[in-house]
């Protein structure tokens, strides 16, 4: 039995030895993974880049469009345009409109409106989307306006063209703008003539086109 105890004393001693070794730092275990198995698998692991959630994506808020227009309307534009390398500040520009009579309303831009609260004529920005920014007056600025009218409109078409461009006119002069045509040349008297003729020509062409329909129907 003696040698017997001298052997379990020794193997005492090194599992003593072994475990003061490793709590010292002394030894440090290695584990073999499995053939085949590179790295420890996790749950991020498990996961693919593409399959991970992500924060929906924030559409971009379009500002309202208006409705199409019909197939045998017309627009007929005039333009204010600030002097060369000059802006219309935003307050100047906005008095000037409200001044004309005009209200702030549909799609962000001014309208005429008449009695019955119809849109006569608009105005808008010539920066897309054309509207105007009333929350921050004291630091915008426009390049350039726009004032149309659709044909035909409830009115007379020849009268609302005059009192549009008579009001252009004056909010052109109250700005220090220049009232031009949509290609951006001056409006000279004889060029808002032609204009004027160019709205009696779609009128009469229009209302005779509307004579046929109607006479096409009653047959």
């Amino acid at each position: 039995m003696e040698p017997f105890r001298w052997v379990l004393l020794l193997i005492g001693v090194i599992i003593i030895a072994l475990v003061f070794a490793y709590s010292r730092g002394l030894l440090s275990v290695r584990f073999r993974l499995p053939k085949g198995l590179s790295r420890i698998p996790t749950l991020q692991s498990k996961v693919k880049p593409e399959e991970q959630i992500k924060p929906a994506p924030q559409e971009p808020v379009s500002p309202p469009k208006p409705p199409p227009l019909a197939k045998d309307s017309k627009i007929v534009t005039a333009r204010i345009m600030p002097m060369p390398g000059a802006h219309f500040p935003a307050e100047e520009l906005i008095l000037a409109l409200r001044g004309a009579g005009l209200q702030h309303g549909q799609f962000d831009i001014f309208h005429c409106m008449s009695d019955e609260q119809r849109i006569r004529y608009s105005v808008a920005s010539l920066v897309e989307p054309g509207s105007f920014d009333l929350s921050n007056l004291k630091e915008s600025q426009y390049l350039g306006i726009s004032i149309f009218m659709v044909l035909p409109a409830p009115e007379d078409g020849v009268t609302l063209f005059d009192d549009m461009l008579a009001v252009a006119r004056d909010i052109a002069k109250q700005i220090e703008g220049n009232l031009v045509d949509e290609q951006g040349s001056a409006m000279s008297m004889q060029r808002e003539r032609y204009m004027r003729e160019e709205v009696i020509e779609f009128l009469r062409h229009h209302n005779q086109s509307a004579i046929r329909q109607h006479l096409s129907t009653d047959t």
